[in-house]
């Protein structure tokens, strides 16, 4: 009778082992979720990015950029759906392998008007 119990305690050993793991994997898989929706921060996770249009106005190329790169300055139109449009000007050095932005090219894009961070060409 003694064996028996034993052989039972034996199996479930690797079971309760497994979900042991298991719970740990879920409760370090659920964390950053929980970080995002605390209750501290009302505004936590929430993507405030609304789509926009910018418009090539003037492009060039500039002297002095790195091997295999462009040195590139743009004049850009941004607009927003509930703001006016404003032109900004826009230097970077872009990889050869990107073609550059030209006069007239569109691009719709995600912005955040609070920052107006500006997304990469490439």
């Amino acid at each position: 009778m003694q064996q028996a119990i034993e052989r039972v305690t034996d199996r479930a050993r690797p079971n309760a082992v497994k979900r042991a793991i298991l719970a740990g994997a879920l409760l370090l898989g659920a964390a950053p979720f929980a970080c995002a929706a605390e209750p501290g921060r009302p505004d936590a996770g929430a993507d405030r990015r609304v789509p926009c249009t910018i418009e090539v106005l003037q492009s060039e190329e500039l002297p002095g950029a790195p091997i295999f790169n462009h040195h590139l300055r743009a004049v850009l139109r941004v607009t927003l759906p509930d703001r006016a449009p404003f032109e900004t000007t826009v230097e970077r050095i872009m990889p050869w392998q990107v073609p550059p932005p030209r006069r007239g090219q569109r691009l719709q894009m995600l912005c955040d008007p609070a920052t107006m961070g500006w997304p990469a060409f490439y």
